[in-house]
């Protein structure tokens, strides 16, 4: 079986997963990394046909939901899991968010320049990148000693679920839609 099939797989028992236990938080952000999985993936695959506008949307929706996925971790799951963490489990939890935080500067980074740029395609395929490794790292690390952990899986899913829920019906700031137009339109 080959990477992609493996991929759509493991997709595939997420969502089964996801529905037979909607507010577990493990489930919601493994289901979010392969969210951003398939985002990082429409990139590779069509930066180079893409125009620059279509390239700077596709490279947007990217950021947007490493940004989302980084303000639910910090606010919400980070703190919960420090709270039940010890030892060699609590390092790898702050390596993960020192990570996290090195994805928000490469999303900025993205953000802030233009589709045209040389540079667009190099920085927006690290940021997939670094996306990959640190959502492999918590899967096959962290979300596994959570699992086994006392952290209220259920109580802390449906924080997040609603956390998610507030910040996709939360108005766009105008700054935000200023950097879009500047991603997409190629002005400097």
């Amino acid at each position: 079986m080959n990477v992609a099939h493996r991929r759509a797989a493991q997709a595939e028992r997420g969502m089964a997963k996801a529905k037979a236990s909607p507010h577990d938080a493990l489930v919601l952000l493994t289901a979010r990394h392969n969210e951003i999985d398939k985002l990082a993936q429409e990139f590779e695959r069509r930066r180079h046909a893409a125009e620059t506008l279509e390239k700077g949307k596709l490279a947007l929706r990217l950021c947007h939901a490493l940004a989302l996925q980084a303000r639910l971790k910090k606010q919400l799951f980070y703190p919960a899991a420090d709270a039940v963490l010890e030892g060699d489990d609590r390092e790898l939890l702050a390596r993960a968010r020192v990570e996290q935080d090195e994805l928000v500067h490469l999303v900025l980074r993205v953000e802030s320049m233009p589709a045209d740029s040389g540079d667009f395609d190099a920085a927006a395929l690290v940021l997939a990148e670094h996306a990959r490794q640190l959502m492999k790292r918590e899967e096959e690390g962290l979300f596994v000693r959570l699992r086994h952990s006392r952290l209220d899986l259920l109580g802390t899913g449906e924080r997040i679920a609603a956390l998610e829920a507030e910040l996709a019906t939360a108005p766009i700031r105008r700054r935000q839609i200023r950097q879009a137009r500047k991603v997409m339109a190629g002005l400097r």
